[in-house]
C-alpha cells in the first residue's frame, strides 16, 4: 500500500530538511538514507501504535511558492488498518516544535517533486544552483517594469491572500 501527505512549511529548505532529518533520528530513533535536500528515507517497523507490520516513509522536497512542500510517501506492507496518517501527525508535530511553524496540509501531485528531484543536482540547495547556460544575447534597455506587491498565501492552507486581506478567504486563518 502506498499513501502520500503532502505538508507546506514557510520556511527555508536547509531548516525544514534539517528538521525533518532530525526528527527522524530523535522521535522515531531511525538512521535516514538521505540524498540532502531531496529525499529522507527510513523503516518503519511493526508498531502497534501505528498498526503497521512495517515498510518505509520516503520524504521528498521541494520549493514552493514562498517555502518548501514535503511529500511524505508511506509505503506499508499491509493493505488495512494502518495508521500512516497518526504516525504523520506524530512526525510532522515534532518538526513543527523544531521548526517553531506548522505545517499546512495542502494537495500536490507526488509527480511534481519526481519532476524536481530529476531535474535538481544532488546535495544543492536550490538558491546555490548553477544558472542554465544560455547564449548572451544584446538586448535594448527597457524601462523598468512597476513593482508589483508579492503574492502572499495562507501559512495555513496555503491558498492565495489578496493584498489588504486579514484572513483566508479559504480557511479563515488570521493572516499576520
Amino acid at each position: 500500500m502506498r499513501r502520500d501527505l503532502v505538508y507546506f512549511y514557510p520556511a527555508p529548505m536547509k531548516l525544514v530538511y534539517d528538521a525533518f532529518y532530525n526528527a527522524a533520528n530523535q522521535r522515531f530513533g531511525k538512521d535516514c538514507k538521505a540524498d540532502p535536500f531531496k529525499t529522507l528515507q527510513f523503516g518503519l517497523n511493526y508498531s502497534f501504535k501505528y498498526n503497521m507490520n512495517g515498510g518505509s516513509i520516503t520524504a521528498h522536497f521541494m520549493p514552493y511558492q514562498n517555502g518548501i512542500a514535503v511529500n511524505l510517501r508511506y509505503t506499508i506492507i499491509q493493505a488495512f488498518g494502518a495508521r500512516y496518517q497518526k504516525h504523520a501527525q506524530d512526525y510532522t508535530a515534532y518538526v513543527d516544535g523544531l521548526l517553531n511553524v506548522k505545517g499546512a496540509l495542502i494537495q500536490l501531485p507526488v509527480e511534481q517533486f519526481l519532476d524536481y528531484e530529476s531535474r535538481t543536482p544532488s546535495g544543492v540547495l536550490p538558491q546555490q544552483m548553477p544558472p542554465q547556460q544560455q547564449p548572451v544575447q544584446q538586448m535594448p534597455p527597457q524601462p523598468a517594469p512597476p513593482q508589483q506587491a508579492q503574492p502572499r498565501f495562507c501559512t495555513k492552507c496555503g491558498a492565495p491572500v489578496t493584498v489588504g486581506s486579514n484572513f483566508c478567504t479559504k480557511c479563515g486563518n488570521k493572516i499576520n
